[in-house]
């Protein structure tokens, strides 16, 4: 076991940074920015409704989740023009996501300059919108993108997209489609039940999606008053002068541990299994179109033995989220470490805020040499699980989705195979068991989350492959849409009459002008 102890007072170079706009020139410049991406969006968009309107009340698609990947999914459906698109969000209308929740990092990770959730719009680019508020050379100097000005940039995303969303909006369920193919969908708007309809479903619920988060065992069975996984909604105010175990060196860790230490926390100790925390990013690699847009069109064989390599290569933080938690004196990083047993002693109180006085309740974790580490609370920064099964909302679709371990026979016993086996547009596939009409209904349901990672690799609801899960996404439902409707869309072309020329002869006084140069 190797034990890490933080500086006291490590120096940081002088950073001369421009100072932002006066603030209203910023918010003259977002509104001249938003009245532009309006008109780009006009000028190289589609002018003609094709989509069939759905039964009143209902919609065409729903999106389930207004985070980034939703907000997105369904500015690339507009982009088609498919209209009738309805976003449930289960948020207060001034976040969006997680980024003023439980993502607690400063900065985001992802590269500044990467094609993202604007699409073919380059005034939607949070270059633009940075620009905007802060100025171009506050954008130069800065290296990634800070998590909340992302966080406002995607408030005026959805704004100036014109995402119809439904805030305060929990769903509880999903069911087949009636008898004339719309789903249900049951939810909890405000405390009061709601009931929507819809031709397909697109789940973009986030980091979650896939299936829940991911405690381990001898985490699980502490008090959940002594314990939290990273994306709880922790109220570090009461860890003042409280001493906080962090179990995982990943990046939420290490987030975590400095909103910890921040806070006031008494001290933070951070529990790290391998010999070292993650230092090479293998994301960075991976943003290349061939990668991001294309990985789809590699063979099961392929798209298996990259998702094995792949996912033996943890996310590291960054390393100004390794300097701020350093920065602490009451830091400890412990690594090659590994737990054994973890138990509450003493008889008070087992509240977060209690005092660690006498009698006071603490967390004892026994390490595999038999070292005890005490604590008063454990926050545990464990990733998430891929399991289709801990979703309510797929209850009535689980026996008909396809897995990985269901279609490709090395997937069996990997718990990888969890993944659902999805289709080149994030569709799921109906299993080869299912009935015909699940086979018909399965691939109108979309997993635009982290269960798509053995499909499509990279591509999906995180940043760095977003722009590639957005347009698979949107392509593969105005394909759908297209074939479904080829019967009508074929008779109104043989019904269509739109005459072009009326005066076969010279041009008579009275009709209209025609241009006699090939210049203006």
């Amino acid at each position: 076991m190797t034990l890490l102890t933080a500086g006291l007072d490590p120096t940081l170079p002088v950073r001369d940074r421009p100072e932002p706009l006066p603030e209203v020139q910023a918010t003259a410049n977002l509104a001249t920015l938003a009245d532009q991406a309006r008109k780009d969006m006009a000028l190289i968009g589609h002018n003609h409704d094709w989509v069939p309107a759905p039964q009143d009340g209902a919609f065409n698609v729903l999106v389930l989740g207004g985070g980034q990947a939703g907000l997105g999914a369904a500015f690339a459906l507009s982009r088609h023009r498919v209209g009738a698109v309805k976003v449930l969000e289960a948020g207060p209308a001034d976040e969006v996501g997680c980024w003023t929740r439980y993502a607690r990092m400063h900065t985001l990770r992802s590269p500044k300059n990467m094609k993202g959730i604007e699409l073919d719009i380059p005034s939607l680019h949070t270059e633009r919108w940075f620009e905007a508020k802060y100025g171009p050379e506050a954008w130069a100097a800065t290296d990634l993108c800070p998590r909340e000005d992302w966080n406002e940039y995607l408030t005026w995303y959805r704004e100036v997209t014109g995402a119809d969303v439904d805030f305060g909006t929990t769903v509880t369920a999903v069911h087949t489609p009636d008898a004339d193919g719309y789903f249900t969908v049951e939810a909890t708007r405000d405390g009061e039940p709601v009931v929507y309809r819809a031709r397909r479903i697109v789940f973009a619920l986030g980091l979650k999606g896939g299936g829940g988060i991911f405690l381990p065992p001898l985490v699980q069975q502490l008090p959940a008053e002594l314990r939290a996984h990273t994306e709880d909604d922790i109220d570090f105010s009461v860890l003042q002068g409280r001493r906080v175990i962090v179990l995982g060196g990943g990046a939420s860790g290490f987030d975590n541990a400095s909103a910890a230490l921040e806070a006031g926390a008494a001290s933070v100790e951070m529990h790290v299994r391998r010999p070292d925390i993650p230092r090479q990013n293998s994301l960075r690699w991976m943003e290349f179109p061939g990668m991001q847009e294309h990985f789809y069109d590699l063979t099961d064989e392929q798209k298996w033995e990259f998702s094995l390599f792949n996912g033996g290569l943890p996310q590291p933080p960054t390393q100004a989220s390794v300097w701020r938690a350093f920065n602490h004196a009451n830091f400890t990083m412990l690594t090659d470490t590994r737990w054994s047993a973890a138990e509450v002693r003493g008889g008070g109180s087992a509240s977060a805020g209690a005092g660690t006085g006498a009698g006071a309740a603490e967390v004892v974790i026994t390490d595999e040499h038999g070292v005890e580490h005490v604590g008063d609370y454990v926050i545990s920064a464990t990733g998430y699980a891929v399991d289709l099964g801990l979703r309510p909302e797929l209850d009535e679709f689980l026996g008909d989705i396809a897995l990985w371990s269901e279609e490709f026979g090395p997937a069996a016993e990997h718990p990888m195979g969890q993944c659902p086996y999805l289709g080149d547009g994030f569709q799921f596939q109906a299993k080869g068991t299912a009935s015909a009409e699940a086979a018909s209904y399965i691939p109108k349901l979309f997993h635009l989350s982290t269960g798509a990672r053995a499909s499509h690799g990279v591509a999906g609801n995180q940043l760095s492959g977003i722009y590639a899960g957005l347009t698979r996404v949107a392509n593969r439902i105005a394909t759908d849409i297209t074939r479904e409707n080829w019967p009508d869309f074929f008779d109104s072309f043989t019904a269509f009459q739109h005459e072009e020329v009326g005066n076969v002869g010279r041009h008579v006084d009275g009709e209209a002008w025609y241009p006699q140069a090939p210049r203006y």
